[in-house]
């Protein structure tokens, strides 16, 4: 019965911080989105590769200047407990009003998290954003495509969908991220995105 008490806490406190996650996405609340990372954690979410606080500045620029507002809707919440390891993976829907570009966004995903307990905490120890579907919404106005036509989104710039491009995809079998074990974000995107990112920049400066 203790084990199972156990289990049940973690589950829950685990389920815990995804939401809590979520609601700071949505709330541009800084404080409780870093709460659902480890400090030395490492976050792919496609466009961006890279630890918490810079993960916070990219996407509070992302959602609080691109969009007016945005809703991070989560479903099925599958974790496998290990000791002070877990490994999870959450159903997204993720819907926003732009500022720009196409004036709704809609996409189905999914967290991909290795979550470790230390110290009593839960939280993210590395996470990967697998995007399933973006809907045809998005192309709803002219100029919302590229002249290739690519999704133009003004919020993602062109080294980040080149990013983007060259990460993990989801796959209807093993091969999926879910079924990695352990979960690690590769430090050759890590490294990647730095390079472009700051190539990025000396050329604008």
């Amino acid at each position: 019965m203790e084990a199972k008490l156990t289990y049940l806490m973690d589950r829950q406190e685990i389920y815990d911080v995804v939401v809590r996650y979520c609601r700071g996405c949505d709330r541009l609340d800084r404080d409780m989105v870093m709460s659902a990372y480890h400090p030395d954690a490492m976050d792919d979410h496609g466009s961006f590769v890279g630890p918490p606080d810079a993960f916070w500045d990219w996407v509070k620029n992302l959602h609080g200047q691109y969009q007016s507002a945005t809703q991070h809707m989560i479903g099925n919440h599958h974790v496998e407990i290990d000791g002070e390891t877990a490994h999870c993976e959450t159903y997204l829907s993720y819907s926003a009003m732009n500022t720009t570009g196409a004036p709704f966004s809609s996409i189905g995903g999914r967290y991909i998290d290795r979550m470790e307990k230390r110290e009593g905490k839960w939280a993210i120890a590395h996470r990967k954003y697998i995007v399933d579907w973006v809907a045809p919404s998005i192309n709803t106005i002219e100029g919302s495509k590229t002249p290739e036509g690519a999704p133009n989104f003004d919020c993602i710039a062109p080294h980040e969908f080149a990013v983007a491009e060259t990460g993990q995809q989801a796959s209807r079998d093993t091969s999926d991220p879910s079924y990695e074990r352990p979960l690690v974000v590769d430090p050759a995107r890590v490294e990647r995105y730095d390079r472009l990112t700051r190539e990025a920049q000396d050329a604008a400066s």
